[in-house]
C-alpha cells in the first residue's frame, strides 16, 4: 500500500489578485497524528477522504462547506489489510486492497460510487502463497496518464531469480493481458524499479546494474512489454563509462516517448558532474537522443556558497518532470538528506511524489498524472534514532527537445526539523502558464510561500498563504488539487489530523 498516498500537487493561483478563502473540515479525537490517510478526491459535490485509523478502514465524506456528512467503515476491508490503493475517477473510485490470510496473500478490488457505496463486490485479482517469514507486501499498482488501463504486478524474488507477474486491466477492471517473465537477481548488484504505464498500455521500466552494494549504476536497461504480447524487449542506454543514480522515467503519451533523467558520476566515487537525460522512442524502442550535460560552477555556485562546488550537487534528488508541448520537458529537483546521532553518516532516502494536473491546449506547460507521496506518523524512522531532516534548494531546469539546457532558476530554502519531516519540502501546481511551487517558511507551519516560474524561467513571488485560525499547521507537501481552483491541505490542529479546504 501507499499508506496515505497523497498526491503532491498543489493550489491554483490565477493571474488576478483574488483572495484565497480557506474552510477547515471538523475532526474528532480518533483523528490524531498516528493515523494514515488518503485525499481520494472531489466527486460530485462531496471530497473524500480516506483513513486508517488502528485497525479499522474508514471514509469520511464531507460537504462543499468542508462539514462532515458521515463516515463509512469499510466492512468489506479485513482488519489486518497492509496495503490499499486508490484510483479515482469523476464519479467513482476503486480500492485495491492486500491482505494476508494464513499463508496466502489476496489481492482484491472493489468499485465505489460518490457516496461511499459499493458499485460492485469485491473481486480477486490475484493470490499468492508464501512461507512463513517472507515479505508479505508483494504487490503493486500503476494506472495510465488517462487512467483507461491498470497494471497489477508481483516481484518474488526466489534462488537469485525474480518474477514479474503482471496482470493489465481497462477502466472496468476488464483483464487485457497477463503476462510472466523470469530474469536473474542479484540483491548486492540489481535494482528493478520505475515502472511506468502509457496510455496504450505498454510497460515500461528499468534495470540498473552496479559493482557491489555501495556503488553508483553502472550499467541501465530500459525493458518494455507491449499490450497483448508476451514479449518483453530490452534497451541497453549506453552511459559512456559514467555512472548514475536514481534514474527517473516520463511518459510523453503525446508524442509516444518515454523521457528518463538521472544526475550522473564520471567515476564510481566521484561527486555529481551534471544531468544525464534520454529520449527512447516508446513504439520502435529505439533511443532518439542522449545527453550528458554538466553543471558548470555558475549553477553550482548558486546552491552553494562556502566554495565547495565539487559537491554542490550531491544531495539533490529529481522530484518531478513536466513535459512541454514542443518535446521538452522541465525537471524539479530538492537538495534533501538526514542525519542521525547514531550515524554520522547521511541517511538519503527518495521520497517519490505523484503529481496530479490540468491540462489546457493553450497553455505552454503540460503535466500528467503520475505517484504521489504518503503521509507517514513516524516519516519512516525508527523512533529510537534522534534523526534531523534538511529540505534545502530546489532547482528547476529546462530541457529542450534536443535536451540541451534552456534555463534554470534556484528557488532558495532552508528547512530543518528533528524527529518529523512531515511539514517540510514543497509541493507543485501546474496552471500552464506558470508553475507554483509551495513550502512552509521556516519554522512557522502556518504561513506558505508561494512563488512561481514562468516558461522563460522568470521567478516571481506571490503573497504568502497564511491561516486565518491560529493553531493550524499546515503540510502542504501532502496537498492535493480537487478541482481547478480548489485543493485540500492536510494540516495538524490540536494533535489532530484536519483538512483544509482552499480556494483562489
Amino acid at each position: 500500500m501507499k499508506l496515505v498516498n497523497i498526491f503532491i500537487l498543489f493550489f491554483i493561483i490565477p493571474l488576478t489578485n483574488a483572495a484565497q478563502e480557506i474552510t477547515y473540515s471538523e475532526y474528532n479525537n480518533e483523528d490524531d497524528k498516528n493515523i494514515n490517510f488518503e485525499i481520494i478526491g472531489k466527486m460530485n459535490d462531496s471530497y473524500i477522504i480516506y483513513k486508517n485509523i488502528r485497525w479499522k478502514h474508514m471514509l469520511a465524506i464531507y460537504d462543499n462547506d468542508m462539514k462532515f456528512k458521515k463516515s463509512i467503515r469499510l466492512k468489506f476491508v479485513p482488519d489486518k489489510t497492509f496495503n490499499i490503493d486508490f484510483i479515482p475517477y469523476p464519479d467513482h473510485f476503486y480500492i485495491i486492497y492486500q491482505y494476508q490470510k494464513n499463508n496466502t496473500i489476496y489481492c482484491k478490488a472493489v468499485k465505489m460510487d460518490a457516496e461511499g457505496n459499493k458499485i460492485t463486490e469485491p473481486v480477486v485479482i490475484d493470490t499468492t502463497q508464501i512461507s512463513l517469514l517472507a515479505e508479505n507486501k508483494i504487490y503493486s499498482t500503476v494506472y495510465s496518464q488517462d487512467k483507461k488501463r491498470i497494471l497489477i504486478y508481483k516481484m518474488p524474488i526466489k534462488n537469485q531469480k525474480i518474477t514479474l507477474a503482471s496482470k493489465l486491466f481497462d477502466a472496468e477492471l476488464n483483464l487485457l493481458d497477463s503476462t510472466r517473465i523470469v530474469d536473474e537477481y542479484d540483491s548486492r548488484l540489481h535494482i528493478y524499479g520505475d515502472f511506468n504505464l502509457d496510455n496504450d498500455g505498454n510497460l515500461f521500466y528499468v534495470k540498473q546494474t552496479r559493482g557491489n552494494l555501495m556503488a553508483n549504476i553502472e550499467s541501465l536497461d530500459i525493458i518494455f512489454k507491449s499490450q497483448g504480447k508476451n514479449i518483453f524487449k530490452t534497451l541497453s542506454i549506453n552511459l559512456k563509462n559514467n555512472y548514475i543514480d536514481e534514474p527517473f522515467i516520463k511518459i510523453d503519451n503525446i508524442n509516444k516517448r518515454v523521457i528518463l533523467n538521472a544526475f550522473f558520476y564520471a567515476g564510481r566515487t566521484t561527486n555529481i558532474k551534471g544531468l544525464f537525460s534520454t529520449i527512447i522512442d516508446a513504439v520502435k524502442l529505439d533511443t532518439i537522443i542522449s545527453v550528458f550535460n554538466e553543471f558548470p560552477d555558475s549553477i553550482r555556485s548558486k546552491v552553494n556558497s562556502d566554495g565547495q562546488f565539487r559537491a554542490a550537487f550531491d544531495n539533490f534528488f529529481i522530484r518531478q518532470a513536466i513535459v512541454k508541448k514542443d518535446g521538452g520537458f522541465i525537471l524539479t529537483t530538492e537538495d534533501y538528506f538526514s542525519q542521525t546521532r547514531s550515524n554520522p553518516n547521511n541517511n538519503w532516502n527518495r521520497s517519490n511524489y505523484l503529481y496530479n494536473s490540468y491540462y489546457n491546449p493553450s497553455d505552454d506547460f503540460y503535466m500528467a498524472n503520475s505517484p504521489f507521496n504518503y503521509y507517514r506518523p513516524s516519516s519512516g524512522f525508527n523512533n529510537w534514532l534522534d534523526v534531523r531532516f534538511y529540505y534545502d534548494y530546489i532547482l528547476v531546469i529546462s530541457i529542450d527537445s534536443k535536451l540541451n539546457i534552456e534555463w534554470n532558476t534556484i528557488i532558495p530554502k532552508n528547512q530543518t526539523d528533528d524527529e518529523n519531516d512531515n511539514f517540510l519540502s514543497f509541493s507543485t501546481l501546474n496552471v500552464g502558464a506558470e508553475i507554483h511551487f509551495f513550502y512552509n517558511e521556516g519554522i512557522r507551519r502556518q504561513i506558505i510561500s508561494n512563488q512561481s516560474i514562468f516558461p522563460n524561467g522568470e521567478l516571481k513571488r506571490y503573497p504568502t498563504v497564511k491561516s486565518r485560525e491560529a493553531g493550524y499547521e499546515f503540510m502542504p507537501r501532502f496537498a492535493k488539487q480537487v478541482g481547478y481552483r480548489e485543493v485540500i491541505i492536510p494540516c495538524v490542529y490540536r494533535s489532530n489530523i484536519a483538512f483544509a479546504k482552499v480556494i483562489f
